[in-house]
């Protein structure tokens, strides 16, 4: 019989202030023989060594990563595409996530002690799903505008203008749906002296079950499932118009490379968020499946985990994209970039090139509108 079995077969309503006190007594005295990994497993110092490297690793290549692809787009004209506008929003989300959140979810978890404060409980904890919103609709975004380049190509594309109003949106958007969690997070303080037992959480205190799961179930729908439903759409409908297309061979298969690479983009964030998702609502609507020694290390790998999109992103959108590369290797000082430019059969995220007389028929202006950015 666990300590919790011990509180739940004891009747205090029918028990005098003396015969309280001396179950507390047990009780505390009991306590002091439990090892606490039988309680917790991340109070081993060795799981604890483990879960500190992985996020030491994460949070410092996926900061460095997207801070490099910043910093690239934003500097160089030619980068300033509105496929590149939500490119960087995904690098500045993964940023956000590995700089303002993770540090704060690993010394929570690993020291059961909320040590920084009322207004970052309410914004530091809540936020957690702000980033990961505006990668799902930023990733939407490229689709959409993929979408009309390749299967509606005389229809006017989307203007880098109004790329930032969509970006400016989505950040409206999440942090809206972030305000419910902001509201009932709180900082909550356990002191009792006789269990020499003080404690400061920052915890979620909904006025119901019901509306915390019917809160969990639409952030879910929101941020996760319509989104990626949307984008897979997308896609499949691009990869079939692609696969259909008798001119420019040479333009088919750039888009088609660039395509498989923004898919790439797509799947990596699927696959490494889906399993954290999961987790998380089951242990919302079936706990007792999820709980155990083990529940708090399982959440803190699941979520490191998933945060390693924000490592793997920049190699897909930075280092497969010759242009980016060329750029990088210009602002490190190499004449010539990182690698070989090729312009016909590589993945570019530059602007089209001016138009010569030549592009104005319909047939050039067309593959104009085709190229992959």
């Amino acid at each position: 019989m666990d300590m919790e079995d011990i509180l739940l077969n004891v009747d205090f309503e029918n028990m005098s202030s003396e015969e309280i006190q001396q179950q507390f007594e047990l009780y505390s005295n009991f306590s002091q023989d439990i090892k606490q990994t039988d309680w917790d497993i991340l109070k081993d110092k060795r799981w604890q060594v483990v879960v500190i490297i992985l996020y030491v690793v994460v949070i410092v290549f996926g900061f460095l990563g997207n801070l490099v692809v910043v910093i690239v787009i934003a500097k160089y004209k030619q980068l300033h595409t509105v496929t590149n506008i939500f490119i960087a929003n995904l690098a500045v989300a993964d940023i956000a996530l590995c700089v303002f959140n993770l540090p704060f979810q690993l010394h929570y978890q690993l020291t059961d002690t909320w040590t920084f404060g009322s207004i970052l409980c309410h914004i530091t904890m809540p936020t957690f799903g702000v980033p990961i919103f505006v990668s799902s609709l930023s990733i939407l975004s490229i689709a959409v505008d993929r979408y009309i380049l390749i299967v509606f190509p005389f229809t006017k594309r989307m203007t880098n203008v109004f790329a930032l109003g969509v970006v400016v949106v989505i950040g409206c958007v999440t942090t809206g749906l972030a305000i419910p969690l902001m509201v009932y997070t709180r900082v909550e303080i356990i002191d009792e002296p006789l269990f020499k037992l003080y404690q400061v959480y920052c915890v979620e205190n909904w006025p119901s079950y019901k509306s915390k799961r019917a809160y969990a179930v639409t952030v879910f729908v929101l941020q996760f499932c319509i989104p990626l439903m949307l984008t897979t759409f997308f896609y499949t409908h691009i990869c079939a118009v692609l696969k259909n297309r008798p001119i420019k061979r040479n333009e088919t298969r750039r888009n088609q490379r660039t395509t498989k690479i923004l898919i790439a983009v797509v799947l990596t964030f699927t696959l490494c968020w889906l399993p954290w998702n999961i987790f998380s609502l089951t242990a919302e609507f079936h706990h007792s499946v999820v709980r155990g020694k083990y529940f708090k290390l399982i959440d803190l790998l699941l979520k490191i985990f998933a945060m390693s999109s924000s490592c793997i992103n920049p190699f897909l959108y930075g280092w497969l994209n010759d242009n980016f590369r060329k750029e990088l290797g210009r602002m490190v000082g190499h004449q010539n970039g990182f690698g070989r430019v090729n312009n016909t059969n590589g993945y570019s995220l530059a602007q089209p090139t001016k138009k010569t007389n030549l592009q104005q028929s319909p047939r050039i202006e067309m593959d104009r509108h085709t190229t992959p950015y």
